[in-house]
């Protein structure tokens, strides 16, 4: 499939407004997210110009060398505050939001873009100068909210600090064309959350590159693995991966770890990946529960050490509180792990009971006990869950899908006339 403009036998120009991306400004789901489809977008012929912050230090751009890219100013409050601590990110989001949609709006205007693609609250700023300049409404407009985090936190400290945000999300998303569930499950949230018209929403599930995944793993790393953890004698190795917060729900891991420790083989072990502010206190509740000697935090991986370490463990457990897509969830089951999660966000369109894991009650520790005590009893199937898991990530959560998926959207929003019909306004 090559991307060609339906009406004008050229490539299709898409805006893509975003603050991060991957491996300019870090490693995060939403990074990775802007990197893999302007990536794969590229590869199907759609000629992207990226608009992101500015790199705070110097780094390799890698495969970004191949797009256009504008970046902007991000950080208007240092030295004064953390410029993405709860006041810094109020003030400079929502001012580098303005800043990147007033730039592309004018490049729209010039003619340079056939659609406008924005990324999470980037969707306000461009859509402030639409609703103001009847002229943009002409070009198609895209917003992907993502996991919409300011809407689902259960500590009531950081739903009242993010009440502007919700605010600013749900006009700037109000505006668009199309707005981008990336989980079936989940799609009814943006009518709930954003008022957004059901009728403009569309699934598009959030992927992972399954061959960089795969191509990630290294033999030599596996074996250093092993050493450094110990994992040659151990059985079964359960393995966690996310920030040390808590709304990753690791604590409710730890209390149903805590009720079948005497059930457990006596060389079990799990892994915890990561790194954040909740680590001390694990620490101190994995101690308190008896079961430090079979918990490892082993900290940050990088890529091919963080693959390699899926291949060498037996069952994944996602224990989360709350989430958007979860690609850790995708990554084990491209790399065939069973699969223990919760059933919460996008998870239960990737998970499926008794054929690749199980699902269980967020934050419930008796169900999380009980799922993990089902789980082990059936070892005998840890093969057959993960083959499953496998071909669901391949058939349906693999870029260059769901970057076909992306394209067909906007063929359709230019072949429908949406960029020569008469602008409407919305919200």
């Amino acid at each position: 499939m090559i991307a060609t403009h339906p009406k004008a036998n050229r490539p299709i120009r898409v805006a893509m407004l975003a603050r991060a991306v991957f491996p300019l400004h870090g490693y995060g789901g939403i990074e990775r997210h802007v990197y893999h489809l302007t990536k794969h977008l590229t590869r199907l012929g759609v000629e992207v110009t990226l608009y992101v912050q500015s790199p705070s230090v110097s780094s390799d751009p890698g495969d970004l060398r191949l797009h256009a890219i504008e970046t902007i100013r991000y950080d208007y409050t240092s030295p004064l505050l953390a410029p993405n601590g709860v006041i810094g990110r109020q003030i400079n989001f929502p001012i580098y939001s303005w800043h990147i949609g007033q730039r592309a709006a004018r490049r729209v205007l010039q003619g340079d873009f056939d659609v406008v693609h924005s990324q999470g609250l980037c969707a306000f700023g461009y859509a402030v100068a639409r609703n103001r300049t009847p002229q943009l409404r002409y070009v198609p407009f895209v917003a992907n909210p993502h996991g919409m985090e300011e809407f689902r936190t259960p500590d009531w400290r950081k739903w009242l600090a993010y009440a502007p945000f919700r605010i600013l999300y749900a006009y700037g998303h109000r505006q668009a064309d199309r707005v981008i569930a990336t989980d079936a499950c989940t799609k009814d949230d943006l009518p709930r959350y954003l008022k957004v018209d059901p009728a403009r929403i569309v699934v598009i599930p959030s992927a992972i590159d399954t061959e960089e995944c795969v191509s990630q793993v290294r033999s030599d790393l596996r074996a250093a693995l092993r050493f450094r953890f110990g994992l040659a004698s151990s059985t079964p190795i359960l393995l966690s991966v996310g920030r040390l917060e808590p709304n990753k729900g690791f604590d409710v891991l730890v209390a149903a770890l805590a009720r079948l420790r005497d059930e457990l083989p006596p060389n079990w072990l799990w892994l915890i990946v990561g790194s954040g502010s909740a680590r001390a206190a694990l620490e101190q509740q994995v101690k308190a529960a008896g079961i430090a000697d079979h918990t490892l935090f082993v900290g940050r991986l990088n890529d091919e050490e963080l693959h390699s370490l899926y291949e060498e463990v037996d069952l994944f457990v996602h224990p989360t509180l709350y989430e958007g897509s979860s690609l850790v969830t995708l990554e084990a089951m491209i790399h065939r792990r069973p699969v223990v999660a919760s059933a919460i966000g996008g998870i239960p369109d990737k998970v499926f009971p008794d054929r690749n894991g199980l699902l269980v009650r967020p934050g419930d520790v008796d169900d999380l006990t009980a799922k993990l005590r089902l789980a082990l009893e059936s070892r005998d199937r840890w093969s057959e869950w993960g083959a499953a898991g496998e071909q669901i990530v391949r058939s349906t959560f693999d870029w260059p899908i769901v970057a076909r998926q992306t394209v067909e959207l906007y063929v359709e929003l230019l072949s429908t006339g949406m960029s020569t019909s008469q602008p409407t306004r919305s919200g």
